[in-house]
């Protein structure tokens, strides 16, 4: 299972453990580094107006054949256009 968490609240977080000032503080900054380099769990939502399956009047999914496509609907397939 994988949470979803804020890297502000996990540096925060850091911030508050009872070490000495000068250890909490390298130890914030590492953590922080390695926190801020993280690539996001969340992936991006590609709608599918804006899919390179989308048919041109964005109405089909040529990749499913699914019809009709609706203004918010998404798929783990999707692939950005690079027309746009």
């Amino acid at each position: 299972m994988s949470d979803l968490i804020s890297r502000q609240a996990a540096i925060d977080a850091v911030k508050k453990l009872s070490l000495g000032e000068a250890d909490a503080t390298r130890l914030a900054m590492r953590i922080g580094y390695y926190l801020e380099h993280l690539t996001s769990a969340q992936p991006e939502i590609i709608r599918c107006r804006n899919c390179k399956f989308a048919s041109g009047d964005s109405r089909i999914c040529m990749k499913f054949g699914h019809s009709p496509i609706g203004e918010l609907d998404f798929c783990a397939w999707a692939e950005r256009r690079t027309d746009e």
